[in-house]
């Protein structure tokens, strides 16, 4: 158990001491773009070349850099303290001091009842793609990985105030815990235009599990006696852990101990085709008239099957937890959070005996839903609305965004865009692919200001890459239709 609760510490300390949210997969931006190929990334029925093929610069193809949270920020829980330069006098001017502070009561101001922080980064190795008449394909290998950190306002409400606000009364936590999967995904895309209106596609993925850590619904249940001097716990949940590690137990049947399998290398890791998945994503586009398109797509329906290197842990377990002093007002030193964490940890682990299961099990893939309208002002200029539906541990996400979309001359694609986000309101993007001769780069994101201010950022996302595409037969009579998928002018 210890393994576990390190694990879920070294986690939450590395999303908050980056001091971002890193950046959130496919952005809304670069589903209207025009030109782009991997549009057909978010809807397999908008590819986004109208003739002659492609292929992507290996390695920077596309790198998607995400993160999000339901409206907090790392400057909610640490950021620099203030102090009285003058304290020995009536002065009420503070400035800011060098050192961090973790502001628990700032923090739980911001959260609601339920939380989450997601991240997310995916490096395609290779991809190519061609479009001949009605039918468009294409190929790619990309490694993905995710992570999400999920928690209740309960939970930060026993770590600041110890049991005093729980005498005599039965405390439950919430739902917390992690999720993180690695994976490679073999994508096989296929779209077809079935008539001058009506185009449908769909993508099937081979995936194969790299390494994943899932917990199913770790809580705590407390009661808290009259005299007020700790808190009997009882805790329950399960993690699933899938990795090339091994786990060592003391007398008492705790773990003691956690190291890497012997002779198990990178190389093993990297090449591991014992966890297979597969996956599917749909999508459908439809021109109502000349000027009106709408479409949707469901990306990412799938599952992972995890067989190799799997231990199951099981906690049903007591401990007795006495609290951890965040306000000191004697203290002299700079706050460390290190101290505070092996405390806590210490408290989590003392008592557990966890059982351990070489038992397999299965893990889905985040799912987006998406649903779009395109209008089409003039050959150059059009106005577009997306809904974005995304479904992860029974937790359902979503977003809206407006956007403005040109295409010029054949090789610029620009889209700006506004969009809302978890509860947020401050989401202006930004979409660019230019194109010289056969080579393009492209970047899109939904939130341009966030990497200026990433302390305070809650959305933040990035889509760059590179592309040569070939014998594209979008042209100027075709820049007027309401995207170059169409190679077919009404």
């Amino acid at each position: 158990m210890k393994t576990v609760i390190g694990s879920f510490t070294i986690f939450i300390s590395v999303f908050f001491l980056m001091g971002t949210n890193h950046l959130y997969s496919q952005p809304n931006t670069l589903y209207f773009m025009k030109g782009i190929p991997q549009t057909k990334d978010i809807n397999p029925a908008r590819p986004g070349i109208a003739g002659g093929f492609y292929f992507s610069m290996p390695f920077l193809s596309k790198i998607d850099l995400s993160a999000n949270t339901n409206n907090w920020s790392y400057n909610d829980l640490i950021h620099r303290g203030s102090f009285n330069p003058l304290s020995n006098t009536l002065n009420n001017t503070f400035q800011t001091s060098d050192s961090l502070v973790i502001d628990i009561d700032k923090f739980r101001a911001s959260i609601d009842n339920k939380n989450f922080a997601f991240e997310s980064a995916a490096l395609t190795i290779l991809e190519g793609g061609y479009k001949k008449g009605d039918d468009f394909f294409s190929v790619s290998i990309t490694e993905r990985e995710f992570g999400e950190l999920f928690f209740s306002r309960n939970l930060i409400d026993l770590v600041k105030r110890g049991n005093y606000p729980y005498l005599g009364q039965t405390f439950y936590s919430g739902n917390f815990g992690v999720n993180m999967q690695h994976y490679r995904e073999f994508t096989f895309n296929y779209s077809h235009d079935v008539n001058k209106k009506l185009t449908v596609g769909a993508a099937a993925k081979i995936l194969f599990g790299m390494g994943a850590v899932h917990t199913n619904g770790m809580n705590f249940k407390i009661a808290s006696p009259a005299i007020g001097d700790y808190l009997d716990v009882s805790t329950s949940g399960k993690v699933n852990i899938s990795g090339p590690v091994d786990f060592g137990y003391n007398s008492s049947g705790l773990i003691s101990s956690v190291h890497r399998i012997p002779n198990y290398s990178i190389r093993d890791y990297l090449t591991n085709l014992k966890n297979p998945g597969i996956a599917f994503d749909f999508g459908v586009a439809y021109r109502v008239n000349t000027k009106t398109e709408l479409s949707a797509s469901m990306i990412d329906l799938g599952v992972i099957g995890w067989k190799s290197n799997v231990t199951r842990l099981t906690e049903n377990g007591n401990f007795l937890y006495r609290g951890v002093n965040l306000n000191n007002p004697g203290q002299t030193q700079p706050f460390q959070l290190q101290p505070i964490v092996n405390a806590l940890r210490d408290s989590l682990i003392s008592e557990f005996k966890p059982d351990t299961l070489g038992s397999n099990f299965a893990t889905l893939l985040p799912t987006k839903i998406y649903f779009g309208i395109d209008h089409q002002i003039n050959d150059v200029l059009s106005f577009s609305g997306l809904g974005r539906v995304r479904i992860m541990s029974n937790r359902v996400h979503t977003s809206l965004t407006a956007a403005a979309n040109a295409y010029l001359f054949d090789a610029l694609s620009i889209s700006a865009s506004y969009s809302l986000m978890e509860s947020t309101f401050d989401n202006i993007g930004l979409g660019i692919g230019f194109k010289i001769k056969a080579v393009q780069l492209y970047a899109a994101s939904d939130n341009l200001f966030s990497p200026f201010h990433p302390a305070k950022a809650r959305n933040m996302n990035l889509r760059i890459g590179i592309n040569f595409i070939f014998g594209d037969g979008t042209d100027s009579k075709k820049r007027g239709s309401l995207n170059p998928n169409c190679h077919c002018p009404f």
